[in-house]
């Protein structure tokens, strides 16, 4: 039965616009689907200037010591791997390269200690292939676990880390459970302030739960995604973070760096990535360095050119059609 709003227009009229629309539908998930997929297998160089929250934390990175212990929160899992999945790798890589020790960890998903170990495989697969020394678990990284309450873990960590984590057990080469703080990557750590990092990636509220509680015992980077991009900037503006990546736009600035350094000239002596007073900060010109960043934030683009294509050609439509009704 029709609506009293209904009973002017036509049945014709009314099944034919239901068509149209359906049809308009159809068009546009085609066009997005072409829109996303293509650039991921003809991908296509888009111009990049980082900015000062993720060059901050490549120095900061960078500045880490070789062979030194970082401790890493990581609280992402599959569902954001294309944001978190490429920040923890591009900082790894740059971890890796420097040697550096990782004690890694989780407070907020159990699936998420699974998820980084699963990320160091996939490294060392790309360090094997290009005859890199492969990273071993217990000698180079332990993974610590997962922690349900991360309030009380972070407290717990700020306070006593070696109470804390005094549970926590990894595989050691021979096969045994042992206590992480047996391992190299832990043995000479006693609290918090003698890492010389402490990072945390994630897609959750353990951000910020993990900056109030760690802040002041050890200095802080972080890596969220576009979302807590702006909410996330407040900490880095207050200097209470040290750099922080943000979203795709914070991948690519990360492999863009990693590719090129800071206010360093490359072989055509020109600078790609400038920061003006700030030192000089080597890259790692010719290593696997441009990886998720670059495969999507091409198609990023290219969905959002045609999200604004389809919201313009949509008002300018509806807009005829009122005009055509008034007539």
């Amino acid at each position: 039965m029709s609506s009293p709003g209904d009973t002017n227009i036509p049945e014709e009229a009314k099944s034919s616009a239901e068509t149209n629309t359906n049809k308009s539908r159809l068009l546009l998930f085609l066009l997005l689907l072409v829109a996303t997929t293509v650039p991921l297998f003809l991908p296509f160089p888009v111009p990049n200037k980082p900015v000062p929250a993720s060059m901050d934390l490549f120095a900061s990175l960078m500045g880490v010591p070789n062979g030194s212990t970082v401790i890493v929160q990581s609280d992402w899992t599959t569902s954001t791997r294309g944001e978190s999945g490429g920040e923890m790798e591009a900082i790894l890589r740059i971890l890796m390269r420097k040697d550096c020790k990782l004690a890694i960890y989780s407070a907020a998903d159990p699936q998420a200690p699974e998820v980084a170990k699963n990320t160091l495989i996939s490294l060392n697969d790309e360090r094997k292939a290009k005859g890199q020394r492969i990273y071993e678990r217990w000698n180079d990284y332990v993974i610590v676990g997962y922690f349900p309450n991360a309030e009380g873990a972070n407290n717990a960590m700020a306070a006593d880390l070696r109470k804390a984590w005094s549970a926590k057990k990894d595989v050691s080469p021979e096969g045994t459970y042992q206590s992480v703080f047996n391992s190299p990557v832990l043995k000479d750590i006693h609290a918090l302030n003698d890492v010389p990092l402490a990072l945390i990636v994630t897609a959750s509220n353990s951000f910020n739960i993990f900056i109030e509680r760690i802040y002041g015992k050890v200095p802080i980077a972080a890596a969220v995604t576009g979302v807590m991009g702006p909410e996330s900037q407040v900490y880095y503006a207050s200097g209470q973070i040290k750099g922080l990546s943000s979203g795709l736009k914070g991948v690519y600035d990360l492999e863009t760096m990693m590719e090129y350094g800071i206010n360093t000239p490359g072989p055509d002596g020109k600078i790609a990535v400038e920061w003006r007073d700030h030192p000089a900060v080597k890259g790692f010109p010719g290593e696997v360095n441009f990886a998720k960043g670059k495969l999507y934030y091409p198609t990023l683009h290219v969905a959002l050119t045609l999200l604004i294509l389809a919201v313009v050609t949509g008002n300018v439509l509806m807009f005829k059609a009122r005009r055509r009704a008034k007539a």
